[in-house]
């Protein structure tokens, strides 16, 4: 189930393709992010009468008709350090989600939710994880109470958690982290409140899973699903729709000219649902976008998360006394563990890759996904170490661990380092005792959050590792402000530091 974009002019019709395609607005996700005035077949109605007169001016007559969201200038205050600054941007970042009009793309929530920031002015799941580790490093339980509120009220009402809420996300997830927030807050809130959302976590593990029953050596995929060979069963990133999105529609029909496969634009959004967008790791000639084949792709930290999903649901069936599908889900997880053992570890290299399931072979990318095994403790010690000294030999610069051995087009490729990476890198060192070059990496990103931080008096959506005093290269949009998991990070790898755990 997912909801309908014909139904809103902003993200569909030939009122939406005439303004996208002229360009109005500096940024196309704008205008999907606007609603009407009045009910949109009158508004279509006016629309093609006005634009018959001489002197029509469409951007007159979209501001007149629309309402558009505030651009966001945050504040910069003077005098303080990094980590007060994040505890005042909470409350800047906290957002109602109360769709201001029936014609607007926004899903409505049940509660308050904590935005990125920018032109993002939505919920994001996979945002959301890495904000609540630094919500719970600050003590701030009811607000990641509410991230989980409103992402079980998502699934409830779409069968998923959406890349964020609009309804033009509404045809793809995202990472699926909704089991790693459930289990950050164990501990933190009574036992069976978290148990509570098992129902939600196992509608979600249905959406990943969906087609499985389908596949045979004649077909071998269905939607999320990918069957490999006759023992192994994984998971692809995929979204449901095959037009450009609408928050990126001229940019993609102009990428579609050049002799695009058929499916093109699907293959785009799956990049999208993949949080990548875009990576080397996406494309066989990374300067190319319509060699995009991500729908060909068994990415490897997708498939590390539904074993954690896996994992989550099995020892949540335990404690609820549901021991059939305790029994139903570890085994899950064990096939899982067991197949990304199989086919991601490259034994030659000593390295993690995405696996080609058409070409059967590996990727040739080098990315920090290859730590995802570790994260989710599925490697086994030797590999471990194996990749401990790949990310020290060549992932480590001065700012922190870059995101892909690539530099070229995209903006999750050197020399770029993003939050969620580095905790998941940090992380993953540490679930094996690699805890000297988990204390460097978080030391040199720190210094570098702390300094970009006192150069501009904000914090920003991704940095420059390997020239730290530059900026983030690359993207299809200006480098954000706010930010959201930048904050979220930063606070608890700083805890970290405080609590002398690294």
């Amino acid at each position: 189930m997912f909801m309908e974009l014909g139904a809103y002019i902003q993200t569909s019709g030939p009122l939406f393709e005439e303004v996208q395609s002229r360009s109005l607005f500096s940024d196309a996700k704008l205008f999907p992010d606007s609603y009407p005035l009045i009910p949109p077949q009158e508004l279509i109605t006016l629309y093609n009468k006005k634009k018959k007169a001489a002197h029509f001016n469409l951007k007159t007559f979209i501001t007149k008709h629309f309402v558009f969201p505030e651009e966001r200038k945050y504040p910069i205050f003077k005098g303080l350090g990094m980590e007060e600054y994040i505890g005042k941007m909470w409350n800047i970042l906290e957002q109602r989600m109360t769709s201001p009009s029936p014609y607007s793309t926004l899903i409505e929530l049940p509660e308050p939710h904590i935005i990125p920031g920018g032109r993002f002015r939505e919920c994001f799941y996979w945002d959301s994880y890495f904000v609540a580790l630094g919500l719970l490093a600050s003590g701030q339980i009811k607000r990641v109470k509410n991230m989980v509120i409103n992402f079980a009220f998502l699934i409830n009402r779409l069968g998923f958690i959406p890349n964020g809420n609009r309804i033009y996300f509404a045809s793809r997830s995202q990472p699926p982290y909704f089991s790693h927030l459930l289990k950050l807050l164990l501990g933190h809130v009574e036992e069976d409140w978290v148990l509570s959302f098992t129902p939600q976590l196992e509608t979600e593990y249905a959406f990943w899973m969906q087609g499985a029953e389908q596949l045979s050596p004649e077909q071998k995929t269905s939607l999320h699903v990918v069957r490999i060979d006759h023992e192994t069963i994984l998971n692809r990133y995929y979204d449901r729709l095959d037009f450009p999105r609408p928050e990126a529609y001229r940019r993609e029909k102009s990428l579609a000219q050049n002799g695009a496969p058929v499916e093109f634009f699907r293959a785009l959004r799956a990049v999208c649902a993949s949080g990548w967008d875009f990576s080397s790791r996406w494309f066989s000639h990374p300067k190319e976008f319509k060699t995009v084949q991500i729908l060909d792709i068994v990415p490897v930290d997708l498939n590390c998360l539904l074993y954690h999903l896996e994992k989550t649901l099995a020892d949540f069936s335990g404690r609820l006394k549901a021991f059939d599908k305790e029994r139903l889900y570890s085994l899950a997880a064990q096939r899982r563990k067991e197949s990304i053992q199989r086919t991601f570890w490259n034994q030659q290299k000593r390295f993690y890759f995405d696996y080609n399931f058409k070409d059967q072979k590996h990727t040739s990318t080098w990315s920090l996904a290859g730590t995802f095994p570790l994260f989710d403790q599925i490697a086994l010690a030797h590999q471990a170490e194996a990749v401990a000294k790949h990310l020290k030999k060549r992932f480590l610069f001065e700012g922190g661990f870059t995101t892909s051995l690539y530099e070229g087009e995209h903006q999750w490729d050197h020399p770029n380092g993003w939050a969620p990476l580095q905790w998941i890198t940090i992380s993953s060192l540490l679930n094996y005792g690699e805890n000297s070059l988990a204390k460097e990496a978080t030391e040199r990103w720190l210094r570098l959050n702390t300094n970009m931080f006192n150069q501009t008096g904000k914090m920003l959506e991704k940095y420059n590792v390997h020239h730290c005093f530059s900026p983030a290269t690359r993207g299809e949009y200006h480098p954000q402000e706010g930010f959201g998991w930048t904050n979220g990070v930063a606070l608890a790898l700083s805890r970290l530091q405080k609590c002398d755990s690294l």
